[in-house]
């Protein structure tokens, strides 16, 4: 079976630490890190975002890439904020056969603080941070069509 699954959160908030977790139990999990895709296209320059198409166009020719593997899991490990973003990449991955969606349900303050643990180089501004809180969607009827399973985590 070839399974996706599309993490869904604000910054800080316990996506990558979830995806590698469970890609330590899990035998043959690939993660496609938009973080990991950025630092590699700008040669290590978190704050870089002035290659974001390059970015993610590479972010979705790994998914396609690890999507051909037999027996697979590919984790998207990326904000995956709006439902226009998440309908892209459920809707243009049928090589998968089974779709879940994870959330984590977070709030300004918390994410704020998880953020300041973080290394300098890779802390998100607060004023970006607090942009993206604001501009997060929860998923939509359309969405959740697209999905076998829906999955919270709470921290």
């Amino acid at each position: 079976m070839k399974t996706l699954i599309m993490l869904s959160a604000i910054p800080a908030s316990g996506k990558s630490t979830w995806a590698s977790e469970y890609q330590k139990t899990h035998d043959n999990t690939y993660i496609v890190s938009s973080d990991d895709v950025r630092m590699e296209v700008t040669h290590g320059d978190y704050q870089d975002h002035s290659k974001q198409k390059e970015v993610w166009e590479l972010f979705e020719k790994r998914i396609h890439e690890y999507g051909q593997i037999d027996d697979v899991t590919v984790i998207l490990d990326a904000l995956n904020d709006v439902n226009a973003v998440r309908l892209k990449y459920l809707s243009t991955t049928p090589e998968f056969d089974k779709k879940i969606l994870v959330l984590f349900p977070s709030s300004l303050e918390k994410s704020r603080f998880y953020n300041n643990q973080r290394e300098v180089e890779v802390r998100v501004p607060d004023f970006i941070l607090e942009g993206l809180v604001n501009k997060f969607e929860e998923p939509n009827e359309e969405v959740l069509k697209l999905v076998d399973e829906v999955i919270e985590v709470k921290w």
